[in-house]
């Protein structure tokens, strides 16, 4: 699913730029904070960029389950808190770096999002509230197929208005 967290990264920041409101780093932002949840999955397209050494990969696994810690809307805030002040020590201009957390947080959200779709679901609140919110479409399915698709036909749409 790590091509369709991406199309909808994207998809989300072509939306954003459209609308004039995307930062510079804009892209980067949205399209890693879209697949930035799956750093918990060994199959991870993140985990799998970076590259961990055997060594840490199994630790990794042991210390974050896949759609733990990282898939609920805590990691989300605490990687655009992150992301801000990373710009802002970086020097950069204070909206600069508040948009560039906030392209960061949403594309995180927009994984979460997804993630939801999957009869596996996501618990966006966890530990404060166990309550899972899940729907049918399944992994590799002809669903997230069509999904995909659906993503690439928006971005059209978003470039045709």
């Amino acid at each position: 699913m790590g091509s369709t967290h991406a199309m909808a990264g994207f998809v989300l920041w072509f939306g954003l730029s459209r609308l004039n409101v995307s930062p510079p780093l804009g892209i980067v932002a949205v399209v890693l904070g879209s697949l930035l949840p799956d750093i918990d999955h060994p199959n991870g397209t993140i985990r799998q960029m970076l590259e961990l050494p055997k060594f840490l990969a199994h630790p990794v696994q042991e210390i974050l389950p896949h759609r733990g810690p990282t898939h609920t809307i805590w990691a989300g805030f605490g990687i655009a808190a992150l992301t801000f002040g990373l710009m802002e020590w970086g020097s950069n201009p204070v909206l600069i770096s508040l948009a560039t957390g906030l392209a960061m947080l949403a594309g995180y959200v927009s994984h979460l999002v997804l993630d939801s779709l999957n009869p596996t679901g996501v618990h966006w609140l966890r530990p404060l509230k166990e309550t899972k919110i899940s729907w049918i479409i399944r992994t590799g399915s002809r669903g997230e197929e069509y999904f995909f698709y659906a993503l690439i036909g928006s971005l059209f749409l978003v470039a045709l208005l």
